[in-house]
């Protein structure tokens, strides 16, 4: 077989990761606002957390030496959370305590309220507990300085909540960065109007903006160009003065109305054109003055594996999410339930679904419409099956790597 002239999808990446500037500035914004954000600076805690030895449970506090399994004790106190009163237990006494309330000094064992019997103000032990038992201990979580988030972060509802805890209403992330789109072609029009005869509705702008969501980035969208080189470069100039990333669909084949690559190469450059992946070959990458460019094929197929597999690590990277340029979506083994046939030289992403069988193997059956205008292909899958450029035939039984649709899994450095 000749030598393949196009750009594996690994070589691919590293080149977009390598053109991506790391962000140079830094905005300090509440809590709220952070979700997806990315942090642009090591988070050290304040606190301990716990801040104090406190209770994990509803119970009773006491010395461990009297947590005697048929002792009588005499309850002196009710401790509940938040109570900043010094009790003082003595040796024989107990307390009544709620779950978070601080362990009084002296006291080092909580029995749970279901392992005594309470009568008036007195218990009987049902259990015996050792030193520690059911205490969270002062900074059991968290000890004060800690680094808890590092510097690249992606933030999720999870680092939030953490950083809630430690008393934080702010966190440092990185700015946002401005994305535009546009669709080129003479046949496309907008959702909502008429269709002529030989027109479709274009819905790539849609699907990229869906993808991008979760990056939180600001979107400009400068519409449907007609096939019209003046106007196609009047739009990426204007676009590249405004947003820090520009992204086109269409017109990036060698057909004779697909003008983006040669714009490209007259308005900025083009660091590469076609990668070895199927759908999506024709993706054009390049620099228009400041703007990074990322060309798209038209067909609806080809445009959303390519945002997912190239644009979304791009935009990740851009933002100052270090992402792992090796892999930067999760693969899982499973197990073929077909045989396949196929023209070798693209690594495949056929839309497949997979499932867990009785034997607990992860089991993928790929859909028989594979075409890159079939949108409902991806709707009905639920990951990508990935054949290997060289693989020309399997058969049923194969192992072989998917990868679910998932573009948020944490695979960050």
């Amino acid at each position: 077989m000749a030598a393949n002239p196009w750009l594996p999808l690994q070589d691919a990446i590293n080149l977009l990761l390598s053109s991506a500037p790391l962000p140079a500035e830094s905005v300090s914004v509440p809590l709220l606002e952070a979700l997806n954000r990315v942090a642009s600076q090591d988070v050290f805690a304040p606190v301990n957390v716990p801040p104090c030895d406190n209770s994990a449970m509803d119970g009773y506090v006491m010395h461990a030496d009297d947590a005697q399994m048929g002792k009588q004790l005499p309850v002196v106190a009710r401790i509940f959370a938040g109570d900043s009163k010094d009790y003082a237990i003595a040796r024989g006494e107990c307390a009544r305590i709620m779950t978070g309330a601080p362990i009084p000094a002296m006291c080092n064992a909580v029995v749970m309220q279901e392992d005594v019997t309470a009568q008036d103000d007195q218990i009987t032990l049902n259990e015996t507990v050792g030193a520690g038992a059911n205490i969270r201990p002062v900074g059991a979580d968290i000890v004060s300085g800690d680094c808890i988030i590092k510097a690249g972060t992606r933030l999720t509802p999870a680092h939030l909540t953490l950083l809630s805890s430690l008393g934080l209403a702010k966190v440092s992330v990185y700015p946002s960065i401005t994305v535009g789109l546009l669709a080129t072609g003479d046949e496309l029009k907008a959702a909502g109007e008429p269709l002529a005869k030989g027109q479709i509705y274009e819905s790539n702008r849609i699907g990229v903006a869906a993808l991008l969501h979760q990056c939180q980035v600001t979107l400009i969208d400068y519409g449907i160009v007609p096939d019209h080189p003046p106007t196609i470069r009047e739009t990426l100039e204007t676009a590249a003065q405004q947003c820090d990333l520009v992204i086109s669909s269409g017109g990036v084949s060698v057909g004779d109305a697909d003008f983006i690559k040669d714009i490209l190469a007259e308005l900025g450059d083009v660091a590469f054109w076609k990668v070895a992946i199927k759908p999506g070959k024709p993706f054009a990458f390049g620099h228009i003055n400041n703007a990074l460019f990322c060309g798209l094929p038209g067909n609806p197929v080809s445009a959303y594996v390519t945002t997912e597999q190239l644009v979304v690590p791009l935009i990740r990277q851009l933002q100052g999410e270090q992402v792992c340029a090796h892999s930067h979506r999760q693969h899982i083994p499973a197990v073929l339930s077909t045989s396949i046939k196929r023209r070798p030289g693209r690594l495949d992403f056929q839309r497949a679904t997979f499932h867990v069988d009785a034997d607990n193997k992860v089991v993928v059956t790929p859909h028989a419409k594979q075409s890159s205008g079939v949108m409902t292909g991806i709707v009905q899958a639920n990951c990508y099956m990935l054949i290997p450029a060289d693989v020309s035939e399997l058969q049923a039984g194969d192992s072989i790597m998917i990868q679910p649709f998932s573009i948020w899994e944490n695979t960050s450095a």
